[in-house]
């Protein structure tokens, strides 16, 4: 087939194969698996099964035998994740043992493609575990230059909001659907055909046209028919004898039934309660029988082929034959069965998990162990599967009785597990609903605290700020509490607009804090508070109490201060201060912490990026940019997405790409002409309106400048002014603006005693004030200042606009060298645009500067890769795969993935193999 011939030429691709049950996919996958291994192809084969939701994993793990038992160390370090087991004491952060595992998934599938093609197949995926989806959605993204044929088949229902959103996914990345129709008559005739050796009659023909054209009720209505004895050869072909038949498959196989002994049909219900593949020592263990009776009395039904075995399971020989079966168990009665299978298999071993959708399935209301079940088994896939987690913790509430002494703690412990799992709007929805009411009063305070949260994930600042006032006003709370909400509270009210009421609340928090001698609720404060004073413009202030916020928390083992990741909030102030090379360092052991954990992992390498971009080097941060945009999408964080299309906007529009300009910002302008602005509007007006000026608009962009501006100066906040101010002056001073050009100028003239050791504060008061004053000694000095930092924009900026009042007051040398000075670093970094405008003034002075020449690298070939991309490839053809090559390079599997993707184009290659070929003949 197509997608093989793919595969063996070292492309991945995704097919999904849709149809109902009995259509045939798993025939039709079965030859795919066939072929794959006939051409030496690896396949990776596994199957969800009904009853097993509750198993994190269950699917993947069937397919890549992640079993801790295995004699492969790697898949049975990953099923020792998947037990509870392998996580290292102080890896407390919820869910962040299912994010490392998909990367685990990751690596293994990785490693396996390198060794040659590779077939994943997942069956009936509208049976699977959310984190199998999870993983199986990662695979795809992230393994896109694999040597990788994944396959999912599913029915077209049931099918959850989890599957939907997998299969759009997988659409959308360019998964080819394979939608199976039912049979046409002609082709009914045919299969019949083959299976009876002669033509069916009429008779026979119009009988089968009951099955509809789903060829297993075809298969099934022909061995009925022959096990009846209801078939005659008519010398032409084959008659059926009677029309009364079944009208469904499940009749069909119900009606085969009635020939087995009770024994046999007893044990059958108990094999299609435990599901449609089991072992037959659960069948024996729930039955309370030897095994070999077991064996024995099952007989018949494999006789009459029902059942098969397959990898040392009973298997029902179609999921319609086991729904069959269960479906005419009396409702009552599968609860019952459920319940005790529940209890054999627990009795017998099994974990918790593995047993949860019985539990679920045969309880009643009232039923207190079964709720104290699923409690313990939502405590153990906490950090697995935070989804799972909060299912079975709605299914532990639905069984206690109305009015039970433990309805709020339980009702609370949803609320919490709903928001790890990141379903945030019902996790409010369900806590103000609780608060709202009487309720247990030792709920009232985490309930309080997850509504925050959730709050805050929601933007939902002003009714924060209002419950953590209430809060603090009508409750007793302790001092982790009192932090705890104060700090919320500082975070709202910072973002919201109010960054002095923030950084009040802040220092109220930190006084409690240190009162009380906790020392991960001082980390919590001195970040919200450096949050505060960073944003109001103290920078060096906010940098104090970063170094102290990351001391402590490197000095304590308490993990409740482990989510704030102190030392990503040290990069942040590192970087505000123009310590770039300090903030990097620091991102770099942030993420050290973070490889294996979900927590923080996108901003860091985001914030990363960004200071890649700071300081030219394009070559890098576009990766980067792109991924992290990637990552932020994925993890639903809006605001990391519009800055990473921001940055990548300034980076095509100095590059003279203004188509791609133009596509990258269409998502921000709505944001910055439409309601209420962001936080991060800086940034975004500041890539819009460079856009808008290189396209001929400055009066556009002068309008947008000072719409956010004007939104920031309200507020307070002058943490945008560095990149915001410098072109609103010069546009203002060329508009005719005097009088605003003057005010900005005032303003952040007035931020140098805020923050006086920050070289690009300085350098940008005297850039403003000097263009305001036509003082060219002012923008002199700011060049120099510019100089002490590694600040691309703000260095070049600086010279082009001392250079241009230069040449203006007849100093020509001068202003001819500050344009030499910003061409080189715009030539550099790739900014050609903005290069060819220095090139234009210089040609202005009566100036002809050189051809760049070859500072450009070729395009193809060994030597047309960055440094970046020449690391990645020779750790890529050692072996490593991205998750290593990522781990060791500072970046995330995005950016690795990002890398190569340039790299197999420059170097014409398809596969890691023909890479290593061309990394061998580089380095000989």
């Amino acid at each position: 087939m197509a997608e093989l011939r793919r595969l063996r030429d070292g492309r991945a691709s995704v097919l999904v194969i849709e149809g109902e049950a009995g259509i045939g996919k798993t025939r039709l996958v079965r030859g795919i698996v066939e072929e794959a291994r006939a051409l030496g192809i690896r396949a990776f084969v596994g199957q969800a099964h009904p009853f097993e939701r509750t198993r994190p994993f269950g699917a993947m793990a069937a397919a890549l035998d992640l079993n801790r038992r295995s004699g492969d160390p790697r898949r049975a370090a990953i099923g020792a994740l998947l037990s509870g087991g392998g996580a290292r004491a102080d890896e407390g952060v919820p869910g962040d043992s299912q994010y490392r595992i998909v990367e685990e998934i990751l690596d293994l599938v990785e490693s396996s493609c390198a060794e040659g093609p590779v077939l994943l197949v997942v069956e009936d995926i509208h049976w699977a575990d959310q984190p199998s989806l999870s993983a199986i959605l990662s695979v795809v993204r992230q393994l896109t230059l694999e040597q990788l044929l994944v396959v999912v088949t599913c029915r077209p229902s049931p099918r959850s909001a989890d599957v939907a959103r997998l299969l759009d996914d997988l659409v959308i990345g360019g998964s080819r659907t394979l939608d199976l129709q039912p049979l046409t008559p002609d082709e009914v005739v045919v299969l019949a055909r083959q299976v009876l050796g002669a033509l069916p009659g009429p008779e026979l023909r119009s009988a089968l046209s009951k099955a509809g054209g789903n060829p297993l009720w075809v298969m099934a209505m022909l061995r009925s028919l022959a096990d009846e004895d209801l078939l005659r050869d008519t010398g032409d072909g084959v008659e059926a004898t009677s029309s009364e038949l079944p009208a469904s498959l499940g009749e069909l196989v119900v009606r085969r039934l009635q020939h087995l002994p009770t024994e046999t049909l007893e044990l059958l219900q108990i094999t299609a309660v435990l599901g449609d593949a089991v072992s037959l020592r659960d069948v024996a263990a729930v039955a309370h029988r030897p095994a070999a009776d077991v064996v024995g009395q099952l007989g018949h039904a494999f006789d009459a082929q029902l059942l098969e075995t397959a990898d040392e399971r009973v298997v029902f020989r179609h999921q319609l034959v086991h729904d069959a079966i269960y479906q005419r168990i009396p409702p009552s009665a599968r609860r019952v069965l459920h319940r005790e299978a529940a209890v054999a298999l627990m009795a017998a071993g099994a974990n918790r998990l593995d047993v949860a959708d019985h539990v679920v399935r045969g309880a009643e209301r009232g039923d207190h162990e079964a709720v104290t079940w699923l409690r313990e088994a939502a405590g153990e896939a906490s950090n697995q599967a935070p989804a799972v987690t909060a299912e079975l913790m709605r299914r532990a509430e639905a069984l206690l009785p109305v009015g039970h002494r433990d309805a709020d703690v339980v009702a609370s412990q949803v609320v919490q597990a709903l928001l790890r799992a990141g379903q945030v709007a019902e996790a409010s929805a369900r806590a103000e609903a609780i608060l709202a009411r009487r309720h247990a009063p030792e709920v009232d305070i985490p309930l309080r605290l997850a509504l925050m949260g959730a709050l805050a994930l929601q933007n939902r600042a002003a009714e924060l700020i209002t419950l953590a006032q209430t809060s603090l006003e009508s409750i007793q709370l302790g001092s982790s509490g009192q932090v705890m909400m104060l700090a919320q509270q500082s975070w709202a009210l910072t973002y919201s607009g109010d960054p002095g009421g923030g950084e009040s609340a802040a220092a109220r928090a930190l006084a409690i804090a240190e009162e009380s001698s906790d020392a991960a609720m001082t980390v919590w404060a001195l970040t919200a508070l450096l949050v505060a004073v960073g944003r109001r413009g103290r920078f060096g202030e906010a940098l104090v109490h970063a170094r102290r916020a990351a001391g402590l928390a490197a000095e304590s083992h308490d993990t409740r201060s482990l989510p704030l990741q102190p030392k990503f909030f040290l990069g942040l102030a590192l970087f505000d201060c123009d310590l770039v090379a300090e903030a990097r360092n620091a991102f770099r052991e942030a993420l050290d912490d973070q490889f294996g954990s979900a927590w923080w992992l996108s901003e860091t390498l985001m914030a990363d990026a960004q200071a890649s971009f700071a300081i030219g080097d394009w070559a890098d941060a576009v990766p980067g940019l792109v991924a992290g945009g990637q990552a932020a999408q994925e993890k639903g964080n809006p605001l990391l997405v519009t800055q990473s299309l921001a940055y990548q906007t300034i980076i095509a529009t100095a590059r003279g790409d203004h188509l791609g300009a133009r596509e990258l910002a269409a998502p921000l302008v709505p944001l910055l002409v439409d309601g209420q602005l962001t936080y991060n509007a800086g940034v975004l007006a500041h890539a819009v309106a460079g856009l808008r000026v290189a396209e001929g608009d400055p009066r556009g962009a002068y309008e947008m400048l000072l719409h956010c501006w004007r939104f920031d100066v309200a507020r307070e906040c002058r943490f945008y002014h560095r990149c915001l101010a410098p072109d609103l002056v010069s546009l203002a001073l060329a508009l005719g603006h005097d009088d605003v050009a003057a005010e900005v100028a005032g303003v952040v003239t007035a931020g140098v005693a805020l923050a006086p050791d920050v070289p690009t504060v300085r350098s940008v008061a005297l850039r403003c004030q000097g263009l305001v004053d036509g003082d060219v000694e002012a923008l002199v000095g700011a060049v120099e200042l510019a100089r002490q930092g590694p600040h691309l924009v703000e260095h070049t900026r600086a010279c082009e606009d001392a250079a241009k009042l230069l040449a203006e007051n007849g100093r020509r040398d001068e202003s001819a060298d500050l344009l030499h000075e910003a061409m080189h670093r715009y030539e550099e970094t790739g900014a050609d645009a903005w290069a060819g405008r220095v090139r234009a003034r210089l040609r202005e002075l009566g100036i002809h500067p050189a051809p760049r020449g070859n500072r450009h690298r070729p395009t193809s070939g060994w030597d047309s890769l960055t440094p970046t991309e020449q690391a990645v490839s020779r750790l890529v053809a050692a072996g490593l795969t991205n998750g290593a090559v990522a781990r060791q390079l500072y970046i995330s599997p995005h950016t690795v993935n990002t890398h190569l993707r340039h790299v197999f184009t420059k170097l014409g290659v398809s596969n890691r193999v023909a890479l290593a070929t061309v990394v061998h003949h580089s380095i000989e």
